[in-house]
């Protein structure tokens, strides 16, 4: 846990079991949350707003921001936010709303258009859920017709296509490679980073632990040393970006990891001083945040959006803010070197995507997860040694308890079976189990799998040393590698990992996936 104003944030790292041997895989005070406050009406905030942003984009006539603008934009931005019947947000009626923010360097800088930062951010109207996944930039994605690059470079390439393109093909990238519509996107330059913190009169972060970087960029061909104490810091939009941009930290804070979720409490910590009253109540700091938005950032999310989504989310619970980070050390993927080039990239370790987009496309389930408390024993039924319990430890991340795990009574089963016995009362957790393993629920038993004669044999007795209702029992078969008969990515070969080709973006990654054929 870490505080950001003093606010909680949960930070939620996900890992996955290497279900296969390696040959066979391809503050402040603590204080209770505010009640709401009322101070000013709804529809005044969305006042101050709308005649705010109106008036910049007015005076400035400057398209680019608004990746998209057509003829008719103002009258359309007012159309939308004073008719019930126009302003339903893109995945608002799906109940969930998916942003894309990157962070480049920018014009003057080494690879201006590289994206730095690259965070998949996730609104849930319903339960005023958020949630932000760190991708790392040297992740190798598909980018279609056979030929795959780190993800950071796509929206360099595709940037000299003009910015229409580039938005288009970046969110058609994400979202196939994890499994969920990109809605809207943002890009902010590092100096526009500095000058928003700056002006709201800095962030307040909490620093978990000490540490020094000795090799932070200060300039070509030179490098400079900073270091950061544990504890509640006050920091200014130049020490922000230090501490977010660090890479060589030395007390475990070297990792894309480490460095991902200080990312992230920067950009909490930057939200929670947007959204304040304190900002909303200056006219000047307005002004002067839209004049920062505007010239240092880039989105196709248009302002009667920007404005509900305040509007939305400025209530939001600091519990209810989920934050995942993708790396190495997390057993979805495993680290290696370019052929090519000799660069460092990250690829799954499964050769397919499946997992992450299990763990993107699941990201609010958590809570109900735990909520649902299902019982599940685990058996494992293949040769694989410990695959029960790398699959239980996944389980637990996601939040599922399991009572035991152990062997099955043979090691040859060919299909991976989840046998059901809830009646449809853990309707979550099913769902999950389901998706996670690629195969249905049974609930037709045999006499010996039954759930008492299940609990009788592995003695699971409760307090009162009755034996234990069971929900579920899981016993794993050799389909497991490949979760069966899911779509899945076919295996990157060495040649096709370093693949820099960027030809002929296709809308969507159909291409890439195959059928894998039943048992």
């Amino acid at each position: 846990m870490f505080q950001t104003e003093n606010k909680s944030f949960e930070t939620r790292s996900f890992q996955s079991p290497d279900l296969l041997p390696e040959e066979h895989r391809t503050s402040d005070r603590h204080e209770p949350p505010p009640r709401r406050q009322k101070v000013l009406s709804c529809f005044f905030i969305v006042l101050i707003l709308l005649i705010t942003s109106c008036t910049t984009i007015v005076a400035r006539s400057n398209s680019n921001f608004f990746v998209g603008v057509k003829n008719g934009f103002l009258v359309r931005q007012l159309t939308h936010l004073f008719s019930k019947d126009t302003n339903l947000l893109k995945g608002e009626k799906e109940d969930r709303i998916n942003f894309l923010l990157m962070g480049i360097g920018g014009p003057g800088h080494d690879g201006p258009y590289l994206t730095d930062t690259i965070i998949l951010a996730s609104f849930k109207p319903s339960t005023k859920e958020a949630s932000m996944v760190s991708i790392p930039r040297d992740l190798i994605v598909p980018t279609g017709q056979g030929s795959f690059m780190k993800v950071n470079h796509v929206y360099a390439l595709n940037q000299k296509k003009g910015l229409e393109e580039a938005f288009r093909v970046t969110k058609s990238v994400i979202g196939d490679t994890f499994g969920v519509p990109v809605h809207y996107m943002g890009v902010v330059d590092f100096q526009g980073f500095i000058e928003l913190i700056d002006a709201v009169d800095g962030v307040t972060v909490q620093i978990d632990r000490s540490f020094t970087d000795y090799q932070f960029p200060a300039g070509p061909n030179s490098t400079q040393k900073i270091a950061f104490e544990a504890g509640t810091q006050k920091m200014n939009g130049t020490t922000a970006l230090k501490f977010a941009r660090s890479r060589h930290g030395t007390n475990g804070e070297g990792s894309d990891f480490a460095r991902s979720e200080r990312q992230q409490k920067i950009i909490l910590a930057t939200k929670e001083r947007v959204a304040s009253f304190n900002t909303l109540l200056n006219p000047l700091k307005i002004t002067t945040l839209f004049g920062l938005v505007n010239e240092y950032t880039r989105t196709d999310i248009e302002p009667w959006e920007i404005v509900k989504l305040i509007q939305m989310t400025k209530d939001i619970d600091a519990n209810k803010i989920y934050n995942t980070v993708m790396d190495d050390s997390s057993g979805y993927l495993a680290s290696g070197i370019s052929s090519a080039d000799g660069a460092y990239i990250l690829q799954p370790v499964s050769g397919n995507f499946f997992q992450l987009q299990s763990l993107v496309q699941n990201i609010f389930e958590d809570t109900q997860l735990k909520q649902e408390a299902a019982k599940i024993v685990i058996q494992n039924g293949t040769p694989v040694p410990n695959a029960a319990s790398a699959v239980a430890q996944h389980l637990d991340q996601a939040g599922i308890k399991t009572l035991t795990f152990g062997n099955a009574d043979k090691q040859n089963y060919l299909r991976t079976h989840i046998y059901e016995y809830t009646k449809g009362e853990k309707p979550r957790t099913l769902a999950f189990l389901q998706s996670w393993f690629g195969v249905g629920a049974e609930r037709n038993l045999p006499v010996e799998l039954l759930p008492y004669t299940v609990a009788r044999d592995l003695d699971l007795k409760d307090e009162k040393g009755d034996y234990r209702e069971l929900d579920f029992l899981i016993i794993l078969g050799e389909d497991l590698k490949e979760r069966g008969s899911r779509e899945i990515i076919r295996t990157l070969t060495p040649e096709e990992l370093t693949s820099t080709t960027t030809e002929a973006f296709p809308t969507s990654t159909d291409s890439l996936f195959v059928e894998t054929p039943d048992e």
